[in-house]
Protein backbone atom coordinates (compact mmCIF):
# COMPACT_ATOMS: atom_id res chain seq x y z
CA UNK A 1 0.00 0.00 0.00
CA UNK A 2 1.32 3.42 -0.98
CA UNK A 3 1.39 5.98 1.81
CA UNK A 4 -0.09 9.32 0.85
CA UNK A 5 0.74 12.54 2.61
CA UNK A 6 -2.33 14.74 2.78
CA UNK A 7 -2.68 18.08 4.55
CA UNK A 8 -6.14 19.36 5.49
CA UNK A 9 -6.48 23.15 5.82
CA UNK A 10 -9.30 25.58 6.36
CA UNK A 11 -12.50 25.67 8.32
CA UNK A 12 -14.86 23.49 10.33
CA UNK A 13 -15.93 21.44 7.30
CA UNK A 14 -12.61 19.58 7.37
CA UNK A 15 -12.01 19.91 11.11
CA UNK A 16 -15.33 18.25 11.95
CA UNK A 17 -14.77 15.55 9.37
CA UNK A 18 -11.32 14.78 10.74
CA UNK A 19 -12.34 14.93 14.40
CA UNK A 20 -15.76 13.33 14.23
CA UNK A 21 -15.65 10.81 11.40
CA UNK A 22 -12.29 9.03 11.45
CA UNK A 23 -13.90 5.98 9.84
CA UNK A 24 -14.36 8.10 6.69
CA UNK A 25 -11.06 10.00 6.92
CA UNK A 26 -8.55 7.17 7.04
CA UNK A 27 -9.74 5.29 3.92
CA UNK A 28 -9.95 8.54 1.92
CA UNK A 29 -6.97 10.55 3.14
CA UNK A 30 -4.76 7.88 4.67
CA UNK A 31 -3.85 7.18 8.26
CA UNK A 32 -1.20 9.88 8.23
CA UNK A 33 -3.38 12.79 7.10
CA UNK A 34 -2.38 15.95 8.93
CA UNK A 35 -5.31 18.17 9.85
CA UNK A 36 -4.62 21.84 10.56
CA UNK A 37 -8.22 22.91 9.79
CA UNK A 38 -10.16 24.59 12.60
CA UNK A 39 -13.68 25.82 13.20
CA UNK A 40 -14.11 29.48 12.33
CA UNK A 41 -11.00 29.59 10.14
CA UNK A 42 -11.10 32.09 7.30
CA UNK A 43 -8.73 32.80 4.41
CA UNK A 44 -6.44 34.78 6.73
CA UNK A 45 -6.00 31.63 8.85
CA UNK A 46 -4.30 29.71 6.04
CA UNK A 47 -0.92 31.35 6.67
CA UNK A 48 -0.82 30.11 10.26
CA UNK A 49 -2.27 26.70 9.40
CA UNK A 50 0.31 26.11 6.70
CA UNK A 51 3.09 27.63 8.79
CA UNK A 52 6.55 26.70 7.61
CA UNK A 53 5.36 23.51 5.92
CA UNK A 54 6.37 23.13 2.28
CA UNK A 55 3.26 22.44 0.19
CA UNK A 56 5.37 20.40 -2.25
CA UNK A 57 6.12 17.92 0.55
CA UNK A 58 2.50 16.71 0.41
CA UNK A 59 0.84 14.53 -2.21
CA UNK A 60 -2.25 16.74 -1.81
CA UNK A 61 -3.49 19.70 0.17
CA UNK A 62 -7.24 19.75 0.74
CA UNK A 63 -8.70 23.13 1.68
CA UNK A 64 -12.18 24.16 2.73
CA UNK A 65 -12.42 27.91 3.01
CA UNK A 66 -14.85 30.72 2.20
CA UNK A 67 -17.85 30.28 4.48
CA UNK A 68 -16.29 31.98 7.50
CA UNK A 69 -14.99 34.82 5.33
CA UNK A 70 -18.63 35.87 4.96
CA UNK A 71 -18.85 36.70 8.69
CA UNK A 72 -18.35 40.43 9.42
CA UNK A 73 -16.06 39.69 12.40
CA UNK A 74 -13.39 38.34 10.03
CA UNK A 75 -12.97 41.67 8.26
CA UNK A 76 -12.64 39.85 4.98
CA UNK A 77 -13.63 40.99 1.51
CA UNK A 78 -13.32 39.46 -1.94
CA UNK A 79 -10.03 41.34 -2.39
CA UNK A 80 -8.61 40.12 0.92
CA UNK A 81 -9.83 36.59 0.24
CA UNK A 82 -8.10 36.60 -3.17
CA UNK A 83 -4.86 37.98 -1.67
CA UNK A 84 -4.79 35.46 1.19
CA UNK A 85 -5.50 32.47 -1.03
CA UNK A 86 -3.12 33.60 -3.80
CA UNK A 87 -0.30 34.02 -1.30
CA UNK A 88 -0.59 30.38 -0.18
CA UNK A 89 -1.12 28.95 -3.66
CA UNK A 90 2.05 30.71 -4.85
CA UNK A 91 3.99 28.49 -2.45
CA UNK A 92 3.22 25.53 -4.74
CA UNK A 93 1.73 22.15 -4.02
CA UNK A 94 -1.16 20.09 -5.35
CA UNK A 95 -4.35 21.68 -4.10
CA UNK A 96 -7.93 20.43 -3.89
CA UNK A 97 -10.62 22.90 -2.83
CA UNK A 98 -13.98 22.07 -1.36
CA UNK A 99 -16.04 24.92 -2.76
CA UNK A 100 -18.33 26.22 -0.02
CA UNK A 101 -21.98 25.44 -0.52
CA UNK A 102 -24.84 27.79 0.21
CA UNK A 103 -26.09 27.55 3.77
CA UNK A 104 -29.56 26.73 5.06
CA UNK A 105 -29.04 28.84 8.19
CA UNK A 106 -26.59 31.24 9.80
CA UNK A 107 -24.73 31.19 13.10
CA UNK A 108 -25.16 34.96 13.45
CA UNK A 109 -28.80 36.10 13.73
CA UNK A 110 -27.75 39.58 12.56
CA UNK A 111 -26.98 38.16 9.11
CA UNK A 112 -29.65 36.90 6.76
CA UNK A 113 -29.17 33.59 4.98
CA UNK A 114 -29.49 35.41 1.64
CA UNK A 115 -26.74 37.89 2.59
CA UNK A 116 -24.38 35.12 3.69
CA UNK A 117 -25.08 33.01 0.61
CA UNK A 118 -24.46 35.97 -1.71
CA UNK A 119 -21.01 36.42 -0.15
CA UNK A 120 -20.32 32.69 -0.24
CA UNK A 121 -21.06 32.65 -3.98
CA UNK A 122 -18.47 35.39 -4.50
CA UNK A 123 -15.83 33.55 -2.43
CA UNK A 124 -16.67 30.24 -4.11
CA UNK A 125 -16.09 31.77 -7.57
CA UNK A 126 -12.72 33.21 -6.49
CA UNK A 127 -11.66 29.93 -4.89
CA UNK A 128 -12.61 27.94 -7.97
CA UNK A 129 -10.81 30.37 -10.28
CA UNK A 130 -7.58 30.39 -8.27
CA UNK A 131 -7.49 26.64 -7.60
CA UNK A 132 -8.09 25.84 -11.27
CA UNK A 133 -5.44 28.38 -12.35
CA UNK A 134 -2.94 26.71 -10.00
CA UNK A 135 -3.56 23.31 -11.62
CA UNK A 136 -5.61 22.06 -8.69
CA UNK A 137 -9.07 20.56 -8.52
CA UNK A 138 -12.14 22.42 -7.27
CA UNK A 139 -14.93 20.20 -5.99
CA UNK A 140 -18.44 21.63 -5.87
CA UNK A 141 -19.60 20.53 -2.43
CA UNK A 142 -23.15 21.70 -3.10
CA UNK A 143 -23.47 19.73 -6.33
CA UNK A 144 -21.97 16.60 -4.75
CA UNK A 145 -24.37 16.68 -1.79
CA UNK A 146 -27.37 18.17 -3.62
CA UNK A 147 -29.33 14.91 -3.78
CA UNK A 148 -29.58 14.94 0.02
CA UNK A 149 -31.54 18.21 0.08
CA UNK A 150 -31.97 19.48 3.63
CA UNK A 151 -30.50 16.23 4.98
CA UNK A 152 -27.06 17.53 3.94
CA UNK A 153 -27.16 20.05 6.79
CA UNK A 154 -26.76 19.58 10.49
CA UNK A 155 -29.47 21.16 12.66
CA UNK A 156 -27.61 24.51 12.58
CA UNK A 157 -28.09 24.79 8.81
CA UNK A 158 -24.37 25.44 8.39
CA UNK A 159 -22.39 22.26 8.98
CA UNK A 160 -22.59 19.06 7.00
CA UNK A 161 -24.10 15.79 8.21
CA UNK A 162 -22.52 12.38 8.09
CA UNK A 163 -24.65 11.59 5.05
CA UNK A 164 -23.19 14.61 3.25
CA UNK A 165 -19.64 13.56 4.13
CA UNK A 166 -20.40 10.05 2.90
CA UNK A 167 -21.19 11.60 -0.50
CA UNK A 168 -18.30 14.08 -0.43
CA UNK A 169 -15.38 12.00 0.86
CA UNK A 170 -15.18 9.53 -2.07
CA UNK A 171 -15.01 12.49 -4.46
CA UNK A 172 -12.21 14.02 -2.41
CA UNK A 173 -10.39 10.68 -2.46
CA UNK A 174 -10.64 10.56 -6.27
CA UNK A 175 -9.29 14.12 -6.48
CA UNK A 176 -6.40 13.25 -4.14
CA UNK A 177 -5.53 10.31 -6.37
CA UNK A 178 -5.70 12.52 -9.47
CA UNK A 179 -3.53 15.37 -8.14
CA UNK A 180 -1.00 13.06 -6.54
CA UNK A 181 -0.25 11.63 -9.99
CA UNK A 182 0.74 15.06 -11.29
CA UNK A 183 4.37 16.15 -11.39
Amino acid sequence: MITMTVLLLGDSNLAQLNDGLPDLVTPAFGADAECRAAGGAWSGSLRQQLGDRKPSDYDAIVVSIGSSDSHPSKGSSPTIFRENLSRELERGGRWIALLPRSLAGTLDPAQSVEEVNALIRVYRAILEELINASGGIALDTGAITESLGPEAYDTDGVHLTRAAYEELVPEVAKAIDAVSQRP
